[in-house]
C-alpha cells in the first residue's frame, strides 16, 4: 500500500512538472515559431484567392509595428494629390505597341539596391536611384550618388526621416547638382549637417515630368529610363519573397516609395501584368534581391510616377547685373534724355559645362529709347562664373521726349555654341529722388509688425541661416526685416510687417524698390502679398512654390498711389497653412523714389517761406529733429548743401530784403 502511495505520489509529480515545462516552452516558444504560422496561413489565403505570389520570411517580418512604419516615408504635403491632378502629364501616343516584357535590368543601366535604415527616406532612395540610372542611361556613368544630400540639404523637408516626397530631392539636383555617396555618406539621420559645397557636383537633373496613371503612359516614361513611384504598403507586404504581389490581406501601414524598372505583361497569369520594382530595404530583402512584382494598379501603384529629366542644359546662361554710363551726354552719371548710354551687360553660367561663342542681342519696346548697338560678344564663361561683355557693348539713345522717373525695359536674346537663352533687365531715366530708404540697420526705425491669426514671428536683426531657405547675411549691412530669422514660419498663422508712415506729398513718377529673399509654398496654400495703403502690389503665384535662394531686386511702379500722397504705408502680409512652411519674407533695403516738386527754402513742406521754416531748420541742423523732405529744399543758397549758411539766407530774405531763394 505505501509502495502504490509513493508510486503514485511520483506519477503526480511526474504529470505536474510535465505540465509546468509544456506550458514553460509554450511561454519562451520562439517568436519565429509564430511568424512562420502566420506566413503559412498567409500563403494559404494566397492560394485560395488564386493570387501569384510567395509569401517568405523577411527580416521585416520580425519587425515591430513602429519598427516597420519607420520604412514607409513617402508622405507628400497638404493638397500635394489635388494639385497634381491638375498638372500636365506624359501621356501614351494611341496605338503605341510594347513588347509583352521590359526590364533595364537586362541593360545594367540600375544601380544597386540600398538599405535605408530605420528611417523613413524611401522618398530619397526612390527619387535618388531613378536619377542615377538616367545618368547611367545617358552618359554611362554609374555614379553612387548621396541620399544624406537630399535628406540634409533639400529646402522642404527637415525631418525627411519622417516622410518627404520626390520634388523635395529633384529641386534640389536640378538647382544645386548632385554629389557623390563619398563626400556625404548616408547615416539614416536627417539632423547630419549639410556639407554639399564642400565637394564637386557631379551631375545635375534637367527637370522631371509627372506620368498619367495608366498603364501605356507609365510604360511610355520607363522606355526613356526608371521612374520613381509610390503605393499603399499593407501588413502582408512585409512577408513577399516573389511573385506578382496582390494585397492579399493584413491592415493598412502607410505609404512607401520604390523606383519602377520595368514590366511583365503576364506575371499575375494571363494578360494580368505587373511592375517589376526596386526596393530600398537591402538586397536581402526578399527572394528576389530587393526587387519585387507588384499587380498593375493594385495599393494605388502609379498614382505617383514621376520621371527624371536627364542631362540638363550643358550650359545655362543668364543675364547678371548691368552697367549703364553716358558716351553723349553731361557727363553726370544720370541717364538724361537726349543722352546716349553705353551698356555693358555681365552674363552667369549655372551649367556644368563652359559657355563657347557667347553673344547676345538687345531690344526693347520701350518707346523712346533707341538702340544704336544691339549686338555684343563674351569672353567663354566656365561653369559657376560671370564675364561682363567684350567692348564695345551695347548702346541705346534716350529720345529727348522720353520723360524722367520712365522704366526702360530692355530684352536680351543669349546665344552660345551650347544653346539660346533670354533675360531681361531694366534702368530707370533722369534724376530720381530719394523719398523714403532704410538699410534696415540700427533700430526698427519706425516699422511695425503683427499678426492677424495666431502668431506674429516678424524678426529684426542678424539673420542666421538657420532655415534651409534663408539668407546666411543681409544683402548690405549686417540687420534685416524677416519672418523668423533662424527658422520656418509656422504652420497657419497670418501676420504682417508694416512700414512707417512715408509723405510722398512733394513726389511724383514714385517706384518702390527693396530687395527680397523669398521662400513660400504655393499661393493655393500659403500667401506673400505686398501692398500698399491697402492696394495690392505683388502677390506670390498659386500654382508655383517661390523659392528665391539669392537677394532678388524687386521694383514697382506706384505713382497711382503715392504721387502727392502725404501718408503711405508699406506692408508685408504672410499667410500661412497647416501643411508645409518654409522661409518666408526676408526684407532689406527698402527705397522709395521719386520726382520732387517743392520751393527752395520751404523746408517744412508747407508750400510757404515763412519763420517756421527757419525753425524746422535750426531743429534739423541743432537739435536732431527731422531732416527737409527732401534735403535739397534745404539749399535755399544754392550752394548745393543745405547747412547753417542756408538758415541766415532765409533770414535774410524774410526780415532783411534778401535775394529769394532760386535756383
Amino acid at each position: 500500500m505505501l509502495k502504490f502511495f509513493k508510486f503514485s505520489l511520483l506519477g503526480f509529480w511526474i504529470v505536474f512538472l510535465f505540465a509546468g515545462l509544456n506550458h514553460t516552452l509554450a511561454q519562451v516558444s520562439p517568436v519565429g515559431d509564430s511568424i512562420d504560422q502566420k506566413i503559412a496561413q498567409l500563403q494559404k489565403t494566397i492560394d485560395e484567392k488564386g493570387y501569384h505570389w510567395i509569401a517568405g520570411r523577411n527580416w521585416t517580418s520580425e519587425l515591430s509595428d513602429e519598427e516597420f512604419d519607420k520604412l514607409l516615408g513617402f508622405k507628400p504635403p497638404k493638397g500635394y494629390y489635388e494639385w497634381l491632378e491638375k498638372q500636365p502629364k506624359l501621356r501614351a501616343k494611341a496605338g503605341m505597341e510594347f513588347p509583352p516584357v521590359f526590364d533595364w535590368r537586362d541593360s545594367s543601366i540600375v544601380t544597386s539596391v540600398k538599405n535605408q535604415g530605420s528611417c523613413g527616406s524611401c522618398w530619397d532612395f526612390a527619387a535618388t536611384g531613378a536619377f542615377e540610372a538616367a545618368i547611367k542611361k545617358h552618359d554611362g556613368i554609374a555614379y553612387d550618388l548621396s541620399e544624406q544630400q537630399a535628406l540634409s540639404c533639400n529646402v522642404y523637408v527637415t525631418d525627411g526621416c519622417n516622410g518627404g516626397w520626390a520634388e523635395a530631392a529633384y529641386e534640389l539636383f536640378q538647382r544645386q547638382g548632385a554629389i557623390l555617396e563619398s563626400a556625404m555618406p548616408y547615416q539614416a539621420s536627417h539632423s547630419v549637417p549639410c556639407t554639399q559645397d564642400l565637394y564637386p557636383v557631379v551631375a545635375r537633373l534637367k527637370g522631371w515630368q509627372y506620368v498619367e496613371n495608366d498603364v501605356n503612359a507609365i510604360k511610355t516614361a520607363l522606355l526613356t529610363g526608371p521612374v520613381y513611384s509610390g503605393f499603399s504598403v499593407y501588413h502582408d507586404f512585409d512577408s513577399y519573397s516573389s511573385g506578382c504581389y496582390q494585397h492579399t490581406s493584413g491592415y493598412y501601414r502607410g505609404e512607401h516609395a520604390i523606383v519602377i524598372v520595368g514590366w511583365d505583361d503576364n506575371s499575375c497569369g494571363t494578360g494580368q501584368g505587373a511592375w517589376i520594382c526596386k526596393n530600398s530595404w537591402g538586397a536581402n530583402w526578399g527572394g528576389l534581391h530587393g526587387y519585387f512584382y507588384i499587380k498593375w494598379g493594385d495599393c494605388g501603384i502609379g498614382g505617383s510616377t514621376v520621371l527624371p529629366i536627364y542631362p540638363p542644359d550643358p550650359v545655362t546662361l543668364a543675364y547678371d547685373s548691368h552697367r549703364a554710363t553716358e558716351s553723349a551726354g553731361d557727363g553726370d552719371g544720370i541717364l538724361d534724355p537726349g543722352e546716349t548710354i553705353n551698356l555693358s551687360v555681365t552674363l552667369k553660367n549655372t551649367g556644368l559645362s563652359t559657355a563657347t561663342g557667347v553673344s547676345a542681342t538687345l531690344s526693347t519696346l520701350t518707346p523712346g529709347i533707341n538702340i544704336t548697338s544691339s549686338s555684343a560678344t563674351f569672353p567663354a564663361i566656365v561653369s559657376g562664373a560671370t564675364q561682363v561683355s567684350d567692348s564695345p557693348s551695347f548702346s541705346f539713345q534716350i529720345d529727348p521726349s522720353v520723360q524722367p522717373g520712365t522704366r526702360a525695359d530692355l530684352n536680351l536674346v543669349i546665344n552660345s555654341d551650347q544653346g539660346s537663352f533670354t533675360g531681361t533687365l531694366f534702368t530707370l531715366i533722369g534724376k530720381m529722388d530719394t523719398v523714403f530708404f532704410d538699410n534696415m540697420e540700427g533700430t526698427d526705425n519706425g516699422w511695425t509688425h503683427g499678426f492677424v491669426t495666431l502668431l506674429d514671428d516678424w524678426q529684426h536683426g542678424v539673420p542666421l541661416g538657420g532655415s534651409r531657405t534663408d539668407p546666411k547675411s543681409a544683402f548690405s549691412g549686417t540687420k534685416i526685416w524677416a519672418n523668423n530669422l533662424n527658422d520656418n514660419y509656422p504652420d497657419q498663422v497670418e501676420n504682417y510687417l508694416l512700414s512707417p508712415v512715408i509723405n510722398c506729398g512733394r513726389y511724383t513718377k514714385t517706384r518702390l524698390q527693396y530687395r527680397r529673399w523669398l521662400s513660400v509654398e504655393k499661393g493655393i496654400y500659403d500667401t506673400a502679398q505686398v501692398s500698399l495703403n491697402g492696394n495690392l502690389l505683388w502677390q506670390n503665384d498659386s500654382t508655383n512654390d517661390n523659392l528665391d535662394m539669392r537677394w532678388v531686386l524687386q521694383d514697382f511702379d506706384i505713382s497711382s498711389i503715392a504721387d502727392t500722397n502725404p501718408s503711405v504705408q508699406l506692408k508685408y502680409r504672410l499667410r500661412s497653412d497647416e501643411g508645409l512652411h518654409l522661409g518666408g519674407w526676408n526684407i532689406d533695403d527698402v527705397l522709395i523714389l521719386g520726382i520732387a516738386s517743392y520751393k527752395r527754402g520751404d523746408v517744412n513742406g508747407d508750400n510757404n517761406i515763412s519763420v517756421t521754416d527757419v525753425i524746422y531748420f535750426i531743429n534739423y541742423l541743432f537739435k536732431g529733429g527731422n531732416p527737409p523732405n527732401p534735403v535739397q529744399v534745404g539749399d535755399a543758397n544754392c550752394d548745393g548743401n543745405s547747412t547753417v549758411s542756408d538758415v541766415i539766407f532765409l533770414i535774410n530774405y524774410l526780415f532783411k530784403g534778401g535775394s529769394a531763394p532760386a535756383c
